[in-house]
């Protein structure tokens, strides 16, 4: 997961509630479940991933303890917050099997033959972050006018950004370790029509992405439309910090795509 995503979940309550009337104390909790439920889900991938080696360390740290742990306080400050019979419980029920349902559907996809397609990569990205809609729901618990749709819109172009941001940046590992993304189902099938796929080689796999601007561009392209409609809802409520986040964002696309428009220039 990359930076920009971890410091996107592990601020979000800090983002959404620039301009909420919501009293410390409660805003304080939200921020703590957000973060428990981030960090349990965080652990959950990647041990599906097989991200953590087994070993004699993770008996001073062990994962499935910690994730136990953040869970349980996640559960703990909810009741806390909002009740035993609180409808948030049926928001984090329904958002958190929209998010499992997506990793395993990740993982039923075929390395070399599924083609995934842009509808499909939308989705999933959506899917892959969409735990933090039940925390939308919370604070619209707390402050009833909270415009939750356009929240969540703003959201969804969001999460589609930073999906495809961490594809593009970890198509190197994903391709040496066949975890199968949008990018590179579009790469391998662009490689295979001219039949120029070699699957022994993927490190020419991933050469190609970036050296042909048919395959990196509308990437590129899509990630700044993303961030940009988002950017559009933030201001619209007066998110400023959102604002300025995406306004960091988009300028270290552009820089990244100048050092790529040079290599390839060369």
């Amino acid at each position: 997961m990359s930076q920009i995503n971890q410091l996107f979940f592990q601020d979000v309550v800090d983002f959404l509630t620039e301009n909420v009337e919501i009293n410390s104390e409660n805003k304080n909790q939200l921020d703590l479940i957000a973060k428990t439920y981030y960090n349990y889900i965080i652990h959950l991938d990647k041990l599906i991933d097989n991200e953590i080696p087994i070993n004699q360390n993770l008996l001073t740290s062990n994962p499935l303890f910690n994730l136990t742990n953040h869970y349980e306080l996640c559960i703990k400050t909810l009741i806390k917050l909002f009740g035993e019979d609180s409808s948030i419980f049926e928001s984090k029920a329904k958002y958190s099997k929209i998010y499992f349902d997506a990793l395993i559907k990740e993982k039923l996809w075929n390395f070399d033959s599924t083609i995934l397609s842009k509808e499909e990569f939308e989705q999933i990205a959506v899917e892959k972050h969409i735990p933090v809609f039940f925390i939308v729901d919370g604070i619209n618990l707390l402050q009833s006018n909270y415009p939750s749709k356009d929240i969540k819109l703003m959201l969804s172009y969001i999460f589609k950004g930073i999906q495809m941001y961490d594809d593009i940046t970890d198509i190197g590992d994903d391709l040496q370790t066949k975890q199968f993304t949008y990018i590179i189902s579009n790469t391998i099938q662009y490689l295979k029509n001219d039949n120029d796929y070699y699957p022994e080689n993927q490190l020419y796999t991933h050469k190609a992405f970036f050296a042909l601007e048919e395959l990196s561009n509308p990437q590129f392209d899509f990630m700044q439309e993303q961030f940009s409609s988002a950017k559009e809802i933030a201001q619209k409520y007066n998110l400023v910090k959102i604002v300025k986040w995406v306004d960091a964002i988009n300028t270290q696309l552009k820089d990244w795509r100048n050092q790529i428009d040079e290599i390839r220039n060369a």
